[in-house]
């Protein structure tokens, strides 16, 4: 299963980086949110829908790139509401990250420049913290340098999610 995180990841942000003229099966955009923008992006046979966030509070003591959170369906894989984030710099290989939302604390695995949930289960409790949440914040050590420490509004997120849903046929 990190495999495919991990892979999923990859391409949407190969996907995300590249110019949108350059792009045959661009992302289109389902929705604003407030703080989340949905997306629907061509897949195979069926389309891969996600929501996307940037922080509202993220940690400027490094140089790095924009960080982002993603909530993706890829009905095509029979995965649902994959939780990453996106840090924007290297992180410790196989190291760990402290995500919290409201209360609830979850430990992610980190990789390249991601934070992954460790399985399908905690994908669904994050989102559903998520959904009932007002903050998600998450803590991580950069392969170098001081632990860092980013924080996502969460206003919104329920509207961006209940539209990927519906774009993706999941339903709750």
């Amino acid at each position: 299963m990190p495999l495919i995180r991990s892979l999923a990841a990859s391409i949407a942000a190969i996907l995300c980086a590249l110019p949108a003229a350059a792009q045959t099966d661009a992302p289109t955009q389902i929705g604003q949110f407030s703080g989340w923008t949905a997306y629907t992006m061509p897949d195979g046979k069926r389309a891969a829908c996600y929501a996307l966030s940037t922080p509202d509070k993220a940690d400027d003591s490094v140089k790095r790139a924009k960080p982002n959170l993603m909530v993706t369906h890829r009905p095509s894989e029979k995965t649902y509401n994959v939780v990453s984030l996106d840090l924007g710099l290297d992180l410790t290989l196989n190291g760990s990250a402290d995500v919290t939302v409201g209360k609830t604390d979850f430990s992610f695995f980190t990789k390249d420049h991601s934070a992954w949930s460790r399985d399908a289960d905690t994908d669904k409790a994050v989102v559903t913290a998520m959904v009932q949440g007002k903050e998600l914040v998450i803590k991580a050590k950069p392969a170098k340098g001081k632990p860092l420490a980013d924080s996502y509004d969460l206003t919104g997120f329920a509207a961006a999610l209940a539209a990927i849903d519906k774009a993706c046929a999941y339903k709750r």
